[in-house]
């Protein structure tokens, strides 16, 4: 849960290391944001517009426009490349579709770019693209949610898959139990001592996805399903999540929160993605519902439902603590790898590994693949949880 090895990204004095969500929505950066060299903003949403060929430029795809979660993994990816005197360009579709993506990739290979790193829709329909891609030497590098093994070179993973899916688990047990983070010893811990003397009405967890076929929510659903498989939750915590989705849309997030409330039968909310996890934390307070909050959330969206003070009673506001990473140096992380990939020889084969040079606060890395399902990935760190003994630090953040 705690890992003091690394200095925040963004001049924080707390020493900790962050890697982190998932999706949100806000007002979108120009679609064809492009930069080059120190002439660019680091800031995505002020790159300007170009009507440049894109020919031989790094080009970075989210899942689509208009996604603070995207707008600041670009923010890392572009001034770590920019800052080795390469070309960037944020390039995603307005909507959040496999098409969209697949139709803009093809415009991309045809304009000869240097390099793809995209996070994805879903887990398929991009082979024909990705072929196309590949057979024009173009480096395919995912991140947050993966592309084809086959076609990748590899996967730049935010946290292993079954510790975000464990801790989001924890902390709603907690949350529905009125335990506060607990700073000391880690919270697994914290929920076998619990439920151990717990003897009240089984408690039943809710989870508010993006779409249904979204790769990366879906790993993090399957390994809440495993975590919630150990013995210590037996007869205590329903195996069974009542999951509804949102597609990452504020609007339809919205109607599936709302939907919770209505039928009243959970006792938290899990939402892996900051669309969902803004959406429900607005309509949990709007309803005075006694339904508790937590997921994957960017905390200067989520101030407004969270504690800010240490002083403050966490259980008074809808969501006592959540969690992510430190999703800029995520994007720096993917932009280290495809540098590599493009200039240095990195193949992203078991073993092989690259060089990350210092990044703002962070201290020159060396990032090693390692197998990851069927293809290889590399680590950038672990899930970081937000309460209130932290929540002021990060709100100007992230």
């Amino acid at each position: 849960m705690k890992n003091w090895k690394k200095l925040v990204a963004l001049g924080i004095s707390a020493v900790m290391l962050v890697s982190m969500i998932g999706c949100s929505k806000t007002e979108a950066p120009a679609e064809d944001a492009a930069t080059e060299g120190d002439a660019a903003e680091s800031d995505a949403s002020d790159a300007p517009a170009s009507s440049d060929s894109l020919e031989g430029t790094h080009v970075f795809m989210f899942k689509s426009t208009g996604n603070s979660f995207g707008d600041l993994m670009y923010e890392g990816f572009s001034e770590y490349m920019e800052g080795k005197g390469e070309k960037t360009a944020y390039k995603s579709p307005a909507e959040t579709t496999v098409a969209a993506q697949v139709q803009m990739l093809d415009e991309l290979i045809t304009q000869k770019v240097a390099s793809i790193t995209i996070s994805t829709n879903g887990d398929a329909g991009y082979d024909e693209v990705f072929k196309k891609a590949k057979d024009a030497g173009i480096p395919i590098v995912s991140v947050d949610s993966e592309a084809n093994p086959e076609y990748r070179i590899c996967h730049i993973n935010q946290a292993e898959t079954q510790d975000i899916g464990s801790y989001l688990v924890q902390a709603a047990v907690l949350i529905t139990l009125g335990v506060d983070y607990p700073e000391e010893g880690t919270m697994e811990d914290a929920v076998k001592a619990e439920l151990a003397n717990y003897s009240g009405d089984e408690i039943v967890l809710g989870v508010l996805s993006a779409s249904i076929d979204t790769p990366v929510q879906n790993s993090w659903i399957a390994a809440m399903e495993v975590e919630l498989a150990k013995d210590f939750y037996a007869g205590k915590v329903s195996p069974n999540l009542d999951k509804k989705y949102g597609n990452d849309d504020l609007t339809e997030s919205t109607t599936q929160a709302q939907a919770f409330i209505a039928e009243n039968k959970v006792d938290c909310i899990i939402s892996p993605t900051t669309v969902g996890i803004a959406a429900a934390g607005q309509a949990l307070k709007s309803s005075g519902s006694e339904i508790r909050l937590t997921g994957l959330g960017l905390p200067s969206e989520m101030q407004s439902f969270m504690p800010g003070t240490a002083d403050d009673d966490a259980f008074a506001s809808v969501c006592p603590y959540m969690m992510l990473w430190d999703v800029i140096h995520l994007g720096a992380t993917a932009g280290a790898a495809t540098y590599a990939a493009v200039n240095d020889g990195f193949t992203g084969e078991v073993g092989t590994s690259f060089e990350m040079d210092a990044f703002r606060d962070y201290e020159p890395e060396t990032y090693e693949a390692y197998q990851s399902g069927d293809g290889t990935a590399v680590l950038a760190g672990t899930p970081y949880i937000f309460y209130k003994g932290n929540m002021a630090e990060w709100i100007p953040v992230l």
